[in-house]
């Protein structure tokens, strides 16, 4: 199982890496940095990433290193990115309310280094309420992104 891990993130490294923020249900507050383990998939979609904004929390991640997968997925509307196996993700802020939704902004860093500014809380309401109004989105794997 290890080298076929190997190999994804070895295949993966070949693709530019992404820079910008995704999304990620949470169940809650990430309160320190942690390494991750295995690749993590988030959505560009908030929608996607939080069973169209029903999940308990979610993490708007600030990739400096993900990988954008969508073009090559089974679901291209996915949007997915995953983020590597040794990325730290690390909160940038406490979990808190904008726009109905309990959001947190987490940084992935990588190799030492986090690429991108937080956004504001007004850059965040803004992108949940614009998914808001483009209505539900078709969730083809429930629970894959939180």
């Amino acid at each position: 199982m290890a080298d076929k891990l190997a190999a994804l993130v070895a295949s993966l490294e070949k693709l530019p890496p992404f820079v910008g923020m995704t999304w990620r249900g949470a169940l809650g507050s990430l309160v320190a940095s942690q390494q991750l383990a295995g690749p993590l998939p988030t959505s560009r979609d908030v929608r996607i990433a939080s069973s169209n904004l029903e999940t308990e929390a979610v993490w708007a991640v600030i990739s400096s290193a993900g990988r954008d997968i969508g073009p090559f997925s089974m679901d291209p509307a996915a949007q997915e990115v995953v983020i590597l196996p040794g990325s730290y993700l690390t909160p940038a802020n406490e979990l808190r309310d904008l726009a109905g939704l309990q959001v947190q902004v987490v940084l992935e860093v990588r190799d030492g280094i986090a690429v991108g500014d937080v956004p504001s809380d007004d850059v965040l309401v803004r992108a949940i309420e614009a998914a808001r109004a483009l209505g539900p989105a078709r969730i083809s794997q429930p629970g894959r992104f939180g």
